[in-house]
This record gives C-alpha cells, structure tokens and sequence, in this order.
C-alpha cells in the first residue's frame, strides 16, 4: 500500500513539471490600435469573437497561453469574464455568433475576473491543457464579460478578411463584423505528455 501512495505522489509530481511551455506563435500581421474586446469605457458589457487561419498557427497541441499586445501600456479590470475557444470552419464571421462554431462546442478555457495590465503582450490567463488545438481547422476565440472597471485597454488588431465581430451585451446572440479586421496574438502551444521521461527515471529509483 505504501508503495502504491509513493508511486501515485510520484507520477502526480512528474505531471506538473510538464507545466504549459511550448511552441511559441505569433498570429497575423501587426496593424492599427483597437479596444476590443477590453473596451470598459464604451459598455458595461461584451461578447466578442475573433478568427484566426489553420495556415497562421500550423502546430497542433494544447494552447496554453493566449496573449494581446497592449497597444499603450492601459490597465482594466473585466468582471464575469468568459474565455472559450473552438474549432471553426468558418473563413469569415457571421453576425449570428452560434453559426461561427459550425457545428463544434466552445471550450472554456478562462472563468473569472480578467486583470489586465503592462505593456507589450499581456496574458489573458486561460487554463492550459484544457484546449487541444487539431491544426486543421481554424480556431474560433470567444471572450463574455460583464461589469468592468471603466477603462479601455488598447490592443493591436490585425488587417484582414472580416474576422472580428463584437457587441456591447454579454447575452446578444448577433454582433456586427468588423470589416477588414482581424486580431493580433500570440500563442504557446504545448503537448500535455502527462509524464515526462526523466521524471520517471525519479520514480523508478523510488522502488530500487
């Protein structure tokens, strides 16, 4: 029985050395400053989606960091604030924000209040090994919150097809796609092994 504990503590120790680094990608072409989806002081709410092509990520795995260049160094706080991501179809945005999942379930991956602040490439603190990203659809972001503290934060957008669409509630079911927009990121995608191999050189030696 001791054993068995010393052998589940073990491989629970391995896991979470693993952790959530990974391949780090910086999506589309920097462009032109836009509040969205951190826009406190125009509306005490918002749902927000934005696009990104299969072509612009090209790594699969679980995307573990979700970053937006903070265009001048703004700070806000985002209540009752929903992350989700999801696979996508889609080339360009609908109005109707449940069409753009084509037939795929959103994933949550950030649940919360979201505290943004610095300058430069700001977390948005989702949970990792939670989305696995196939690299062969493209990827669908999603961002809910409601109740905030009454400030814009910049970030840069991309130029692009009409992939951005937003609305000032956090319960419309239709937004209004932004032209010519899309956003600008940075992503870290990983592979969750679970256990890497020198760690279970560690746990083998626990038994010797």
């Amino acid at each position: 029985m001791k054993r068995f504990v010393l052998l589940t503590a073990a491989l629970v120790v391995a896991a979470s050395t693993v952790g959530a680094s990974g391949k780090v990608v910086v999506v589309e072409t920097q462009g032109g400053g836009n509040r969205a989806p951190w826009r406190g002081a125009a509306g005490n709410a918002m749902r927000f989606q934005c696009l990104w092509f299969q072509s612009g990520i090209n790594y699969a795995g679980y995307i573990n960091k979700i970053e937006f260049d903070n265009y001048r160094g703004e700070s806000g706080s985002f209540n009752n604030c929903k992350i989700l991501l999801c696979h996508s179809t889609k080339t360009t945005l609908e109005a109707t924000f449940a069409n753009n999942y084509t037939g795929n379930t959103p994933v949550e991956v950030f649940s919360g209040t979201e505290s943004i602040s610095g300058s430069g490439w700001i977390d948005t603190h989702i949970k990792p090994n939670v989305f696995n990203y196939n690299n062969k659809d493209n990827l669908l972001m999603e961002v809910v919150w409601n109740g905030d503290s009454g400030e814009d934060v910049y970030c840069y957008r991309a130029n692009g097809a009409s992939r951005r669409c937003y609305t000032y509630s956090s319960t419309a079911t239709t937004g209004t796609v932004r032209t010519g927009e899309a956003q600008y990121i940075r992503l870290t995608i990983g592979t969750m092994t679970g256990v890497e191999p020198t760690s279970l050189g560690r746990v083998k030696s626990l038994f010797r």
